[in-house]
């Protein structure tokens, strides 16, 4: 089951494509460095690149990372053993992510669905992953 999990959460975070970008209307900007900024100057929208690193994708990961470790240990102390806590907790976390990405293709400003906030979330469940086995 674990390899299983894991091959997943690698398939996940390789087959990443480049993330979709979409012109905000004129006036309208994100700070983050990912999501497209219209141009000082009132012309067209330029479109940063989905960047691998940065505030955004720290917030993917740790949050995976906390929500993982928190489902893990809220389903032990209910009486489930680690071993099958660990994998439930996994998905849970990851479907919450993907949810938070089609949640983000459908907004009306700046739609993106990015696979790379779907690869720092696998990155965090990982992360979570590998902390609760070595315990």
């Amino acid at each position: 089951m674990r390899a299983a999990l894991l091959g997943g959460l690698l398939l996940l975070a390789t087959a990443a494509p480049a993330a979709q970008t979409a012109a905000l209307p004129e006036g309208l900007g994100w700070t983050w460095s990912e999501r497209p900024l219209a141009s000082p100057a009132g012309g067209a929208a330029v479109a940063r690149p989905d960047r691998w690193l940065g505030p955004d994708k720290a917030l993917h990961a740790g949050a995976s990372f906390a929500l993982t470790l928190a489902m893990q240990g809220a389903f032990t102390a209910n009486g489930a053993a680690g071993e099958d806590a660990l994998p439930v907790a996994a998905g849970m976390a990851l479907t919450l992510g993907l949810m938070k990405e089609l949640a983000d293709a459908r907004r009306p400003r700046s739609p993106l669905f990015s696979w790379r906030d779907l690869a720092a979330d696998a990155a965090g469940v990982l992360a979570a992953a590998a902390l609760v086995t070595a315990l």
